[in-house]
């Protein structure tokens, strides 16, 4: 706030007082009073209001001016009364007091979201938790009348348990702090782990599977990153295309991170869509296309990997296949956690495995 505007908001009280003082000048002369006594008093009164008005000036300043910065660099501005003294003048208490109502006002209101979402939370872990039970009961009635049901009533159950699965993820992500726990692990674990999960899915595409390098280790959630890669690895299977079928897995490390490369030949992603492949319920021009696809699984891959410190990227080199890149922050952040000796590559033998 510049003293001039201040002034300029002041302009009808000035000129109302300056008419005021010269028809009080004007009285003095027309009574005869020395003109030296009338040039005193009018000074001193111009010095008055000066000096009045420029003290009122600063101490509004101050305020208004913390009230601005505050606002610039508070990310939640309804908290904004927590971070200003209380003003000495009246406008300043007016405003202030009216800031606390409105945040107490959001703090219910927040209060109320919270509520509603941890609600929400509950209900899907808890009803999720439910159909885990008759799901595992109809792969296991399948398993057991293999004369009635043949294989693709087995892959039908996996994806109703996947989407499941995805559901009870979307609804922790916004908890997600409060569920993962950190540690160092080895990135063959989840890798395998995910195939073994999907290994019905596997060997019906027919793809070709080359996992290797993968003794390095990270800090990681094991459950949190497993999910992750199966969502990838569904995405994977959903746009393998024709022609070749190939699926390649592998880390990598470099100076501060290490990368998990996960590599297909699918169909690709059009250059259009790159930029947008993480965004919520986007689809793209390849999931319109009849393969039923929602746009949640790369959306909450990224929210996971922010959420643990990892980076998280995809590109499709001359729109042919997709390579997904995770990842894991190493060296100045965690520690020397690996040797640099070279691992060699040996083919993921997946039937053995299995």
């Amino acid at each position: 706030m510049r003293y001039r505007d201040y002034m300029a908001d002041r302009l009808g009280q000035i000129l109302l007082a300056g008419g005021f003082w010269a028809a009080l000048l004007a009285f003095g002369v027309l009574a005869g009073i020395p003109d030296f006594y009338l040039l005193w008093v009018t000074a001193a009164a111009f010095g008055a209001g000066f000096f009045g008005s420029l003290w009122d000036f600063l101490r509004k300043r101050e305020f208004y001016g913390a009230l601005k910065k505050s606002g610039q660099e508070l990310d939640q501005a309804w908290l904004l009364p927590e971070l200003l003294d209380q003003p000495q003048f009246l406008e300043g208490k007016l405003v202030r007091d009216a800031m606390e109502e409105m945040e107490r006002a959001m703090a219910e209101r927040i209060a109320g979201y919270e509520k509603e979402q941890k609600e929400y939370k509950d209900f899907v872990e808890l009803w999720v938790h439910e159909i885990k039970l008759p799901i595992a009961t109809g792969k296991l009635l399948v398993e057991n009348n293999r004369e009635y049901y043949d294989e693709s009533m087995l892959e039908e159950l996996d994806k109703i348990d996947a989407y499941t699965e995805q559901a009870l993820f979307y609804a922790r992500s916004n908890y997600v702090e409060k569920d993962y726990v950190l540690k160092k692990i080895s990135l063959r674990q989840p890798v395998y782990e995910v195939m073994k999960k999907n290994r019905r899915a596997l060997l019906k595409s027919g793809a070709v599977l080359d996992l290797h390098d993968l003794e390095q280790e990270v800090y990681s959630d094991s459950k949190w990153l497993a999910f992750i890669l199966e969502q990838i690895l569904a995405n994977s299977l959903k746009y393998m295309g024709t022609g070749e079928q190939r699926l390649e897995w592998y880390a990598r490390k470099e100076r501060e991170q290490v990368k998990l490369i996960l590599k297909d030949t699918g169909v690709g992603i059009p250059a259009k869509d790159l930029s947008r492949v993480f965004e919520k319920g986007f689809t793209g021009e390849n999931g319109r296309t009849g393969r039923k696809s929602t746009g949640m699984g790369l959306y909450l891959c990224r929210k996971l990997c922010e959420k643990m410190g990892h980076r998280i990227e995809v590109d499709s080199p001359g729109q042919k296949g997709c390579r997904v890149t995770i990842c894991f922050p190493v060296g100045s952040l965690t520690g020397d956690l690996f040797g640099d000796r070279e691992k060699e590559k040996k083919p993921y033998n997946f039937e053995r495995e299995l």
